[in-house]
């Protein structure tokens, strides 16, 4: 072998090796970026997957945000906005419910960090002649019991509020001084139960505490911040700008309704958002407050608000401020569901993935119930690589209180009437006995009108306290179920009166025999 040829292989030069220590150290401090990268979600099976949902419930527009990092990672409309409206766009805006609730809690957070409210401090000291119908008790609810529902208000007493219409400047207020008569239902601070109320009041606290309308206050504060450009403090605004109209169930059936909007409970549920707007605002939530260059609350300040206060009344979940806490998938999750009469909104998070997703649809009623949820559920699903799992019965359970609550004391009613409708005639052609005692009176007359009020206090008092609504809130929720309700209440109330005066009408146009 020549000598010269020995060792002549291309050996590393001393400046290439000092230039992949560089690199490698380059890359070693990027490690979040590459890992992204790596586990970027494929979104080809989201569409499928909605459109199957739509297809199956009749839903009529859909819109989906799903927000990963700080990046609005899919924004997408489906169907239709409304009768002789467009499709439904990244820009349609829909009523949100009680996702609301959310940016009331967002506000407090605010003024807390600028020192104008304290959590624990008694709701009087910010609304000196607030009252429930406890004096006592009036003066121990506190901010926080508000913001984790822990006040002492019922789930009915928010519920009666509901059905209100009030557009006056001072609705808000109105609605609270109202709760002067409401008893509480537990002592303030003592456990956890949702009810409307609790943000009512917060909003009006929110009002003057900043010395701003409320509208004012989240349009400055969160709206403009965040760039929600199609987002909404009045239902006007947002159908002159596209809002989407909104749908019941009827007996199946899907109806526009448009429902009056409810002013006086706006910080509960009823601000009206879009699908992009959704993700800029889920963004903020997922990044400790920060929306670009923006930040609308500090990292401590939202990591409370997402922290689990209270547990609530579903084993294994728990209440923040305006936010469930539970487990999705075995992950920690932050989720909260809104619905209007003819909308649903459902807003989970997975904070520790830094995954979130918004589902709004333009339809509410017993066959969707619950699917807002289940559709943003099976989404976090496909986002992660994972097949949605089974929808869960609530809607089959829903129907099965449908008939169980209002089908069957609907159809005892409407048997009864045929019932003496059928005796009466009969009565009639056989004729009243000659002989008629005390007995047979109480027999042909008072017993039947017992039975008469006995059903009319089922089908007035019984079913909405079953559903837990008031009969109000059952029309506006549940119309068809209210429609046969109330048809039957009218037919047994009209027939009940008739057959008692026409059968003692008869008795004393036909004389009784002499002992």
């Amino acid at each position: 072998m020549d000598k010269d040829n020995v060792n002549t292989y291309p050996q590393p030069d001393r400046w290439s090796f000092l230039w992949l220590v560089i690199l490698v150290c380059l890359a070693s401090l990027f490690p979040a970026q590459v890992q992204a990268r790596q586990a970027d979600p494929d979104f080809s099976s989201v569409d499928p997957y909605i459109e199957a949902q739509m297809k199956e419930l009749h839903i009529p527009g859909l819109a989906l945000a799903v927000v990963q990092g700080d990046q609005a990672a899919y924004v997408q409309g489906y169907g239709k906005a409304g009768p002789g409206k467009g499709p439904v766009t990244p820009q349609t805006s829909f009523m949100i419910g009680s996702t609301t609730k959310a940016f009331t809690a967002l506000a407090i957070m605010q003024l807390v960090e600028a020192g104008k409210i304290e959590l624990d401090t008694p709701v009087q000291a910010y609304l000196p002649w607030f009252r429930v119908a406890d004096e006592q008790a009036s003066a121990q609810i506190t901010v926080r019991h508000l913001l984790n529902q822990t006040s002492g208000f019922s789930n009915a007493a928010g519920l009666k509020e509901e059905v209100a219409h009030d557009l006056s400047d001072n609705a808000i207020e109105t609605s609270v001084r109202r709760l002067a008569e409401v008893g509480l239902v537990r002592s303030p601070g003592a456990a956890h139960e949702y009810s409307n109320v609790n943000f009512s009041i917060l909003g009006l606290i929110v009002q003057t505490v900043s010395g701003q309308s409320y509208e004012s206050y989240i349009q400055e504060h969160i709206f403009d911040p965040l760039e929600m450009g199609h987002s909404f403090t009045s239902q006007d605004k947002a159908t002159k700008n596209g809002m989407s109209s909104g749908y019941i169930t009827w007996l199946g059936f899907r109806l526009p309704v448009n429902v009056p909007f409810n002013r006086g409970n706006l910080p509960n549920g009823f601000l009206i958002c879009s699908g992009e707007d959704m993700a800029h605002y889920l963004i903020a939530l997922l990044n400790a407050g920060r929306y670009g260059n923006v930040s609308v609350l500090s990292p401590e300040g939202m990591a409370a608000m997402h922290q689990p206060a209270v547990p609530s009344d579903t084993p294994g979940e728990y209440y923040g401020m305006a936010w469930y806490v539970g487990e999705d998938d075995g992950v920690k999750a932050v989720f909260h569901t809104g619905e209007n009469s003819n909308f649903q909104t459902f807003i989970i998070m997975l904070p520790d993935e830094k995954l979130g997703v918004a589902v709004m649809m333009n339809v509410d009623g017993l066959p969707v119930k619950a699917r807002a949820e289940y559709i943003a559920k099976g989404v976090m699903a496909l986002v992660k690589g994972k097949q949605p799992q089974p929808y869960a019965a609530a809607t089959n359970q829903m129907f099965f209180l449908a008939i169980g609550s209002v089908i069957v004391p609907v159809a005892v009613a409407l048997l009864w009437i045929s019932w003496t409708v059928y005796r009466f005639i009969r009565r009639r052609k056989l004729g009243i006995p000659a002989r008629r005692s005390a007995w047979w009176y109480i027999w042909v007359i008072v017993l039947p009108l017992i039975v008469d009020i006995g059903l009319l206090l089922v089908l007035l008092a019984g079913i909405p306290s079953l559903w837990g609504l008031p009969l109000g809130g059952m029309a506006l929720f549940f119309a068809d179920m209210f429609t046969l309700v109330a048809l039957s209440v009218a037919a047994l109330g009209v027939w009940g009166l008739a057959r008692t005066l026409l059968t003692l009408k008869q008795a004393k146009s036909q004389p009784q025999a002499s002992l």
